[in-house]
């Protein structure tokens, strides 16, 4: 039996632990408070964590975090990816949580990579360990594996994990800023698919819209959740994924 090891999304714990202590108090007609107790946040985050120990019997973990995320390498293939994210602001006590999970368990961050890139690339790099990715967030569907969503533990294959690359390339993500292949919703994305799966088709859908293969390259690189294949060790830098010939 091999050893399980639960790959964290900290990223998606800190926040939800962070925001379910925030609380508003109204100290007249005009003006409002809004604050937080880090004790409180601490004991969500860490009840999640221990949740996940007892759901998969195991202690051994990887709690990921993302790295400035000005400092996005997505940035270089698109300048305007996640822009409309520029206003929005983290919980209270964020950063003390974070720090303190730091501190606190084993966790991995990798310059200009997102928390879901750093499980990705976890998770699929050769191991005598299982690696179970521990995330509420619909792209980790294109990393193959064993993913725990909360409610669901997926097994991916790897031929379904480059399906959902391609199906996340048309239809975009407007949370994460990328817009996808116009006029192409979830339904008809599945139906073109489920009929010619691959990236000849996401191609022939960007030009049926006077869009270029390169502007299919630009958004399947933007959708692309890294794997071990994305990224290169010893420099500690991303392979901009290419379609295969």
């Amino acid at each position: 039996m091999p050893k399980k090891v639960v790959l964290i999304d900290g990223d998606e714990f800190v926040f939800k632990g962070c925001a379910a202590v925030e609380e508003e108090v109204k100290w007249d007609d005009q003006n409002h408070v809004l604050y937080a107790n880090s004790n409180k946040a601490w004991k969500n985050v860490t009840e999640m964590i221990e949740r996940i120990f007892d759901r998969f019997e195991t202690q051994d973990h990887v709690i990921c975090f993302s790295t400035d995320p000005r400092t996005n390498f997505r940035y270089s293939v698109d300048p305007t990816y996640k822009n409309h994210r520029t206003e929005s602001r983290k919980p209270l006590c964020y950063k003390t949580i974070r720090d303190r999970v730091l501190e606190t368990y084993t966790c991995q961050s990798f310059h200009d990579l997102e928390a879901d890139d750093v499980m990705g690339v976890l998770a699929t790099r050769k191991s005598k360990a299982q690696h179970i990715i521990v995330s509420q967030d619909k792209d980790m569907k294109t990393i193959p594996g064993t993913v725990w969503t909360g409610k669901d533990l997926l097994q991916i294959s790897e031929q379904e994990a480059d399906y959902w690359h391609m199906f996340q390339t048309l239809v975009g993500d407007t949370s994460d800023g990328y817009k996808g292949c116009p006029g192409i919703g979830k339904v008809k994305a599945e139906k073109l698919l489920t009929e010619k799966p691959g990236w000849a088709t996401v191609v022939e859908q960007y030009k049926a819209k006077d869009l270029t293969e390169e502007d299919a390259l630009t958004q399947a690189r933007l959708a692309r959740i890294l794997r071990w294949s994305d990224w290169d060790p010893e420099t500690k830098t991303p392979i901009l994924w290419t379609p295969s010939t």
